[in-house]
């Protein structure tokens, strides 16, 4: 009969919602993340303005990440990620009306909108974390993993190609409107995944309430847990190279196309689209990419990359070079993210995510004003930091994986399958 029938696999709609979700995020970014690159270029004239702006988007995430891990750990992971799409389409109209009017101070208001979403986006990130960690299972996260940045890349692309069909009728400033249409399908979509499995959760208002005491408390107790693991250290090190790499290549490509392409903003749109198709073709190797001894190299190709674009006024060889940093970002990325999800203990996830995007926002608030530094001396040497910035990341990769495995504790998972 109809109603004794069994319900299908929860995990056949969450994957397809989830990998959705993301895509529409991804387009979102694309378009803000060009838009907004662009807009700063054109009220300042400089790439520095652009470094500046990731940068405190680095130092804004280093003062929320503490807190969002125990927040996130102690709440229902998809209402906090509805919340923060909601959050994010609020700013994001905000950044375009200030982008459409330019009032006196624009920039100003522009790096306070951007600090703002560095906080929303951080906690999103870690309940997409805990979401993942919780409600895939081990065998399968790699995998998931992979395809979560492969829908990233691939809603770029098409964030990308959007906005260059918007600006055809609108505004760069107007362009910004569409992250905020993005944002709230999200929020829709997001609302609607189902749970697999209970997360941990304590009572909320008692979690707002003694934030800071909690936030201490969990944290002492894992720093505890993890001392003298130091292979644990150098991968939450680790994590923010790719993020580092990836913000150097969005600060850099639009200075590349005016002093090589004539400024015209449709390159900017490819040269980061051929970076996006090598983070999507390394997606179909994972079986083969995702190995602990490839990690240096990975971190190395992009430094060769980075030193082929600096070098190079050739446009075979911008090509060439960001798909072969798109495919090694993206091996690395999805080994590191991985890797930290199978250390991380089970009341631990967003903590974990909290501390992999710390180790992000203080590499980018450290090495990016550097970068920007001698982006506005030449374009080669903003090319040429990335590498020296690349090669440092390539001799910590190699130590790390060196390192022998701590067995894991009581409370700590266990080392997925490999991908098959």
């Amino acid at each position: 009969m109809p109603g004794d029938r069994a319900p299908g696999p929860v995990r056949d709609r969450t994957v397809p919602t989830l990998l959705t979700s993301i895509a529409l995020l991804g387009i979102g970014m694309g378009v803000y993340l060009l838009a907004l690159g662009q807009l700063l270029y054109q009220l300042t004239g400089s790439p520095q303005a652009f470094a500046l702006a990731l940068t405190l988007q680095g130092a804004a995430a280093v003062c929320v990440l503490p807190f969002s891990g125990p927040l996130v750990d102690a709440l229902d992971s998809r209402q906090v990620h509805t919340a923060c799409s909601l959050a994010r389409a609020v700013t994001v109209a905000g950044l375009a009306l200030t982008g459409l009017t330019r009032p006196p101070g624009a920039v100003a208001l522009i790096a306070a909108g951007v600090v703002l979403l560095a906080f929303v986006d951080n906690v999103q990130r870690a309940a997409l974390f805990k979401y993942t960690a919780w409600h895939v299972g081990p065998a399968r996260r790699a995998r998931l993993n992979a395809l979560i940045n492969v829908a990233v890349q691939v809603g770029a692309l098409t964030g990308m190609a959007l906005l260059g069909l918007l600006l055809l009728r609108t505004s760069l400033a107007g362009a910004l409107l569409a992250d905020t249409v993005v944002a709230l399908a999200v929020a829709a979509l997001v609302r609607g995944l189902p749970a697999t499995a209970p997360e941990p959760r304590g009572p909320a208002a008692g979690v707002l309430r003694t934030a800071l005491p909690l936030a201490l408390h969990d944290w002492r107790a894992m720093f505890h847990r993890y001392r003298g693991d130091l292979a644990v250290l150098g991968v939450i090190v680790l994590c923010a190279a790719d993020f580092v790499f990836q913000s150097c290549v969005s600060t850099l490509v639009v200075p590349l196309v005016a002093e090589y392409y004539g400024g015209r903003g449709q390159y900017v749109s490819l040269l980061e689209a051929v970076f996006a198709l090598g983070m999507i073709a390394s997606s179909f190797f994972t079986r083969h990419t995702q190995r602990a001894a490839l990690l240096p190299l990975w971190c190395a190709l992009q430094a060769a990359a980075a030193l082929a674009l600096g070098l190079s006024a050739a446009p075979v060889v911008h090509l060439a070079a960001l798909l072969a940093a798109g495919f090694a970002n993206l091996s690395a990325l999805t080994w590191l993210l991985t890797s930290l999800q199978s250390r991380a203990g089970d009341g631990e996830k967003a903590k974990m995510a909290s501390l992999r995007m710390l180790s992000i926002g203080v590499a980018t608030t450290a090495l990016m004003p550097l970068v920007g530094h001698f982006a506005g001396v030449s374009l080669a040497a903003g090319f040429l930091a990335t590498a020296a910035v690349m090669l440092a990341f390539t001799v910590l990769a190699a130590a790390t994986t060196a390192m022998p495995r701590r067995a894991p504790g009581p409370t700590e998972a266990a080392t997925p399958e490999p991908v098959r």
